[in-house]
């Protein structure tokens, strides 16, 4: 029952809270100006949203701690809790003022390393498929670095779908209930506290309570705060969780649970670098962007979507089971789904640009003739 007074409590109070960050957001004037050619809005959104996230996470965790027996506050919760606030901080200012990407990127890697030293938590070893429940365990320094590098990708990937109304804070949902029951299903459950599963429902009490003002037609944006947060704590607790349990297939299971903003990021970086743009300046290429432009409305493209993080979340609750024998046709049949979806997605793209390039050849022929 304890999991569902922290749902409820964490709900209640994001969906209480969020009038109020409205009207103090607009009253501020901390807004969501439609002023890029990537933007979907035409009118200015108040931000600040996550603000009404953090608080209701945090309320619903501190009545575990005073009511709740079985949690209690751990180093893996205290170097959360750290992390949370650095990225918090960031994501307030950035909402606020627009910081420059470096900033952010300098905020989001001492927060990430600050979470890490804290709790102690890190990615230590890879799963040998070639062994029965073998483990790869890697270097101290390398492990610390994979680590910064899977919280630092993993806060940014989940921004970079914050590009339709609701569809952050739905894939947060979907993703965090995902690893809940995963946390339950996994054979070697006993291995995982439980704050994790606290933890998870109260990200997703938060989150569902934040939503119904931020689906299509958005009356409340997450902002940096709230996308930096919802990003930043999911990647945190997967490594406290899924990757800490000793039979635990490894990366694999967080990377599927999570897989569209993980997919998401890594298009994006591989897009920008093959067409030498900078990494850091966005575009209107995302996957929410090639559903739009093939006709989605805004709604369905965000439902759309909603069902891709579900066919993730069911198969990385199907390699939960620790099933090694099945792990190569579950992740053949991953890729021939993600194969031809990207086909579908970006072939129109690609051959846009080989137009494009044949049409700037031609101009510079004419220009030397």
């Amino acid at each position: 029952m304890s999991y569902l007074y922290t749902f409820l409590i964490a709900f209640l109070i994001s969906l209480v809270l969020c009038p109020f960050v409205i009207k103090f957001a607009t009253a501020k004037g901390i807004m969501k100006v439609p002023k890029r050619s990537r933007d979907i809005h035409h009118d200015p959104v108040p931000l600040l949203g996550g603000i009404a996230i953090i608080a209701s996470f945090g309320i619903s965790v501190l009545v575990n701690y005073i009511f709740n027996p079985n949690f209690y506050v751990s180093r893996e919760v205290i170097g959360l809790a750290t992390g949370i606030i650095l990225i918090s901080v960031m994501g307030i200012l950035d909402d606020i003022y627009d910081l420059r990407p470096l900033y952010k990127a300098i905020f989001q890697t001492v927060a990430a390393a600050a979470a890490i030293l804290v709790s102690g938590s890190r990615i230590v070893y890879f799963t040998d498929f070639g062994a029965d429940n073998g483990l790869i365990y890697i270097p101290s320094i390398v492990s610390f670095i994979a680590t910064v590098m899977w919280i630092f990708l993993l806060t940014n990937a989940f921004n970079i779908i914050d590009g339709l109304d609701g569809l952050t804070a739905g894939t947060t949902v979907i993703c965090c209930i995902t690893l809940f029951f995963i946390t339950f299903l996994r054979p070697d459950a006993s291995l995982i506290g439980e704050y994790i599963p606290i933890l998870l429902i109260a990200l997703v009490g938060a989150t569902a309570g934040f939503l119904p003002y931020n689906f299509n037609p958005a009356r409340l944006y997450l902002g940096e705060t709230g996308a930096a947060f919802l990003g930043f704590t999911v990647a945190v607790i997967s490594i406290q969780g899924t990757m800490k349990a000793h039979a635990a297939i490894s990366i694999f299971i967080p990377v599927l649970a999570m897989g569209l903003p993980i997919l998401d990021i890594a298009l994006a970086y591989f897009r920008r670098i093959i067409m030498k743009k900078p990494i850091a300046v966005g575009d209107s290429d995302h996957i929410h962007h090639r559903l739009l432009k093939m006709g989605f409305s805004q709604k369905k493209t965000v439902l759309v979507l909603y069902a891709c993080d579900i066919l993730f979340g069911a198969i990385a609750i199907l390699l939960s089971e620790y099933q090694y024998n099945r792990f190569w046709l579950y992740f053949a049949i991953f890729m021939i789904l993600i194969s031809i979806a990207l086909y579908i997605l970006y072939s129109p793209l690609i051959r846009h640009d080989k137009k494009h390039e044949e049409n700037r050849e031609e101009e510079n022929e004419v220009k030397n003739d």
